[in-house]
């Protein structure tokens, strides 16, 4: 799955890589290190919102969510949606329908198994030094605080051969567009059947991966350090 990205990212290279204004910049924290599970405002990039680059919550809170204990709860487990059931979970099916949306970042962390040992590896893109992920969006209204939370959760596909490897128990990957994908993406126009073709494995040629230290795994640390997605040698990191 894929719980774990790098937002390291200035200002001035996310917009001009999607040619997008970042909206209420002063709250825009980059950082190496964001995990799902502690619901943290990600660059996105909304469906209608063409030129715009806002800052949702990751944890997808659906819209009919009623109450404060089942939106707790619910957002501990949407920080990923799998691609073959999106159009029969309810959480989802609402979203692909028209509030998909691309989730900005540099990279992701996934975890090897080797024996009884987990190996973290950095994973991203060649030449691309920033890109997007598929991501489906809601909003979410408080009714005691009148407060509304807009929220999201990264798509995520079967392994292409790289990440088969990698991340060898789950298997899984999130979906990386191609920047010719990223308006079909976010093109409300386009039929559902037609989007979802976009959710597929992304070439694994095109992706690189090294070994990192167990930094990341560690808690009550500082994980916003370039020390983070350092290459780190366990003498058999090499894949390919």
């Amino acid at each position: 799955m894929c719980f774990t990205i790098n937002v390291n990212i200035v200002k001035e290279e996310m917009e001009k890589r999607f040619n997008a204004k970042l909206l209420d910049p002063e709250e825009y924290r980059p950082s190496y290190y964001y995990s799902a599970f502690s619901f943290p405002k990600i660059p996105v990039i909304p469906a209608g919102s063409a030129g715009e680059i806002h800052q949702y919550h990751w944890g997808l809170i659906p819209s009919w969510s009623k109450d404060k204990e089942f939106v707790y709860s619910i957002r501990t487990k949407t920080g990923n949606a799998k691609a073959e059931t999106l159009t029969q979970k309810p959480s989802f099916r609402g979203s692909v329908q028209s509030k998909r949306c691309l989730v900005i970042t540099r990279g992701f962390f996934e975890w090897q198994k080797r024996n009884s040992e987990s190996i973290p590896y950095y994973i991203y893109l060649k030449g691309e030094p920033v890109f997007a992920l598929a991501g489906l969006y809601d909003s979410w209204n408080d009714t005691e605080s009148g407060e509304t939370l807009n929220t999201f959760s990264i798509i995520t596909t079967k392994a292409n051969p790289l990440l088969a490897k990698i991340h060898n128990t789950k298997k899984r990957m999130p979906v990386i567009l191609t920047k010719v994908n990223e308006s079909k993406w976010l093109d409300r126009e386009q039929p559902v059947t037609n989007v979802l073709k976009l959710l597929k494995p992304y070439k694994y040629n095109n992706l690189q991966a090294h070994t990192i230290s167990k930094l990341i795994s560690k808690r009550n640390v500082e994980k916003n350090v370039p020390e983070l997605i350092e290459p780190y040698d366990y003498n058999s990191s090499k894949l390919f």
